[in-house]
């Protein structure tokens, strides 16, 4: 029963054989997480506390220097306002030119703002008005001179020219939103690829991993890393 009860193996480096190019990190961990998850937001909030995941692998030379920590966004349609905010993610995206440090802050200033996309407090919220809520976190969290985009109202015009419905009419009704709805779509065929349905879904080195729970510690996780890379997991 023991044996029955433990986690299917994964492998201790990325699967395949490098032919052209530096074969990348030995550890590549893959999230899919939706922006409107409870418990996606759990993974986030682990992942980004002063002593959490990321900041236990950066403090451990063996990890930091072989694992990849990558986040793919999986809107998830039972929630309606989600999709939505995922176009705004994707517009996000693009008006920082797909800077991933940029990206990580704006998702994770929108988990810190996730009472406001509730299904409860969207029941009668409009497209508009979530675009215009993510306008403001977003202008509000890149908008500092740090992240050197031109200030908050730079950032707010530059993202709200990714959500632009002004070439919509009667005669072209179902145009979306160019390379923003495009960009969506690319992860959305991405999550249905790899067969991911629950969010926070884990891949390890390609293989999925079911144990990961969403509830578990920083401690727990590097427990995990560490035994993909001595081969134990």
């Amino acid at each position: 029963l023991e044996h029955l009860a433990m986690p299917p193996p994964l492998p201790s480096r990325p699967l395949g054989v490098c032919l052209l190019g530096t074969p990348g990190p030995k550890i590549v961990v893959e999230v899919f997480q939706d922006l409107c998850c409870p418990f996606s937001k759990k993974v986030c909030v682990a992942m980004n506390a002063e002593d959490g995941i990321l900041a236990r692998i950066k403090a451990d030379p063996s990890l930091s220097s072989s694992v990849e920590v990558v986040i793919h966004p999986l809107p998830q349609p039972w929630h309606p306002q989600s999709p939505v905010m995922h176009e705004c993610l994707m517009a996000v995206s693009l008006a920082v030119n797909h800077d991933h440090a940029l990206v990580h802050t704006y998702v994770r200033a929108v988990y810190e703002n996730f009472d406001k996309f509730t299904d409860y407090k969207t029941i009668n919220v409009s497209r508009v008005d979530l675009h215009n809520i993510c306008l403001d976190i977003a202008a509000e969290c890149l908008g500092s001179e740090e992240c050197r985009l031109g200030g908050p109202d730079a950032v707010r015009a530059k993202v709200a020219s990714f959500l632009d419905f002004s070439h919509l009419s009667e005669e072209e009704p179902h145009m979306g939103l160019g390379v923003t709805t495009k960009e969506l779509k690319f992860a959305i065929k991405h999550h249905r690829i790899r067969g991911v349905h629950v969010t926070p879904t884990v891949f390890v080195n390609g293989i999925e991993a079911p144990d990961v729970s969403s509830g578990w510690t920083p401690k727990k996780w590097i427990e995990k890393l560490e035994a993909v890379r001595d081969g134990r997991a």
